[in-house]
């Protein structure tokens, strides 16, 4: 058996981990530059405040009903991300879990054959109620993606199952694919289940009444592992984390920037990230990819976007040289009279930081930085990011956030808190 451990209503959670006067109040998280919700408490749905809404849409509403607003907190959300994983895991052998987005996790059950697995869930779920005041769903069955079918179940009747449910009986199995909308299964979205409309297929179970060649015509070969797993035969095992193939630090500013060394001092901002990032896995690249582009949405201003790349002679994961790099395509690329909204910086083609190949031809000076930069690592990770940094950078922060609470800022001071694992949008 799988089981699913997904926080409720994640960021809006984490919030009233801050501030408990929230709870039971309608409470939505904007994302970067305070643009869009991406998280909302079962009291903002119920007001009808659609997932990705545009906030100024919304502020009357927002008066209106008292609806609390704050800007997406993404090292909070980490931190007990982390926390929520370093519970989760703590109960099954150390490869048997898979951290599948930042609230959602799997855990491989397969192996308990002789406890209650629906006792042991309640226990992880008090667990992370008790140490962490988050609530979560966990839904258990014999593949993953029905485990998403259970876990559909709990947050959908939650005075009824408790926050814990299992698929554990084919009988269990076929009321719920009767239940479930097709449009609501893992791996199918809004095209296809239209597609699925067209042919009378409205529920998960009419899917298994299709004849194998019709879904396989439809979906290829996914259709058919997809039924296998509704079916509960597995098909989709656990997937342990790969090596990143790229890494990106991109961002729209909170306000259209015009003058050069504004929007300099963010993109080298931009490149020193992803040389930590770069460090944090001991790799280095070889290609490093700069790009800035002025709102597509603005008819009445002149539009202009461009990207670079460049191809280093010498891998490196030195915030002084990709910086160099970085405003060395920084400059070939801008031009002046532009509003720009966005840029970023992209570095890719990794390798091991202990096997680089050097070029014989120009001087590699990544070993006489590499000592600053671990010692620059270890100072921000044990005082907070950005205490030590390059003169080039602000240390301001790169995602507009203008609503953080007071309980967050004193919360900071008290905390010292990772960078995140996990891209935010």
């Amino acid at each position: 058996m799988y089981a699913l451990v997904d926080c409720n209503n994640f960021f809006v959670s984490c919030e009233r981990t801050l501030d408990p006067t929230l709870e039971n109040k309608p409470v939505v998280v904007l994302s970067n530059n305070d643009g869009c919700v991406v998280s909302r408490s079962k009291e903002a749905k119920d007001l009808g405040i659609p997932m990705a809404a545009p906030a100024f849409k919304y502020k009357e509403l927002f008066r209106k009903h008292d609806v609390k607003s704050f800007s997406a907190k993404f090292e909070l959300y980490n931190f007990k991300s982390q926390r929520v994983i370093e519970i989760s895991t703590a109960y099954v052998d150390k490869a048997d879990f898979e951290v599948y987005s930042i609230d959602e996790l799997f855990l491989n059950l397969t192996s308990f054959k002789y406890i209650n697995i629906y006792d042991y869930c309640v226990k992880i779920k008090n667990e992370i109620k008790d140490k962490e005041n988050l609530p979560v769903s966990i839904g258990i069955a014999p593949t993953k993606t029905l485990c998403k079918v259970a876990n559909r179940i709990v947050k959908d009747f939650p005075d009824k199952f408790h926050g814990v449910y299992s698929l554990d009986t084919p009988e269990k199995i076929e009321k719920a694919l009767k239940w479930l909308d097709i449009g609501d299964v893992w791996g199918i979205g809004r095209r296809l289940a239209a597609k699925m409309h067209d042919s009378r297929v409205y529920k998960a179970w009419d899917l298994l009444q299709k004849p194998e060649m019709w879904v396989r015509k439809i979906m290829g070969i996914h259709g058919v592992r997809m039924i296998n797993e509704l079916k509960g035969i597995r098909q989709l095992e656990l997937d342990s984390p790969s090596p990143k193939k790229s890494i990106a630090v991109t961002r729209s500013f909170m306000e259209m920037l015009t003058k050069k060394e504004d929007v300099r001092e963010r993109v080298e901002t931009f490149g020193m990230y992803c040389s930590e990032r770069l460090r944090k896995q001991n790799t280095c690249c070889k290609m490093i990819t700069v790009f800035v582009q002025t709102n597509r949405f603005r008819k009445d201003l002149p539009e202009y976007r461009n990207a670079v790349t460049k191809v280093l002679s010498n891998p490196t994961n030195s915030s002084i040289l990709i910086g160099r790099v970085v405003n060395e395509l920084f400059e070939s690329i801008f031009k002046e009279g532009f509003h720009y909204k966005k840029a970023g910086v992209i570095v890719n083609d990794f390798v091991p930081e202990d096997q680089r190949l050097i070029s014989l031809f120009e001087e590699d000076a990544q070993n006489q930085h590499l000592p600053v930069m671990k010692a620059m690592d270890a100072m921000n990770k044990k005082y907070g990011k950005d205490k030590v940094r390059l003169g080039s950078m602000s240390g301001e922060n790169t995602f507009g956030r203008a609503q953080l609470s007071p309980e967050y800022e004193a919360f900071l001071k008290n905390n010292t808190l990772t960078e995140a694992n996990f891209r935010f949008h």
